[in-house]
């Protein structure tokens, strides 16, 4: 029973947020900040901009509001997705169009 009501307070969040889009490289062009060519992205309660890969179904946080309910939600970390920068090496590429992009489905 308390794993019943655990599984139930954990989906709560998933089940009241906005659908997802599916976002791709082809989409963004050079800017593409993932390692795969295709993201499901979404908006959670609170605004915590997630991105889910389509073949695994894992989630990752993108934002800093994800990030602070990563343990809550499952999330898996960004790192393991996130594309190394091709202008500047050592760096990641800038996910701030996919926040942009996520936040506005919060609307």
């Amino acid at each position: 029973m308390r794993k019943v009501l655990l599984g139930l307070l954990l989906a709560s969040p998933l089940a009241l947020a906005a659908p997802p889009k599916l976002i791709s490289a082809e989409d963004f062009g050079d800017a593409w900040p993932f390692v795969q060519e295709e993201m499901q992205l979404q908006c959670l309660p609170g605004k915590a901009v997630v991105v889910t890969d389509p073949e695994t179904g894992r989630m990752y946080g993108v934002n800093g509001a994800a990030t602070g309910k990563a343990r809550q939600l499952g999330l898996d970390p960004l790192e393991q997705v996130w594309a190394e920068s091709r202008s500047t090496p050592g760096t990641k590429t800038d996910v701030s169009r996919v926040i942009s992009e996520g936040i506005e489905l919060c609307q």
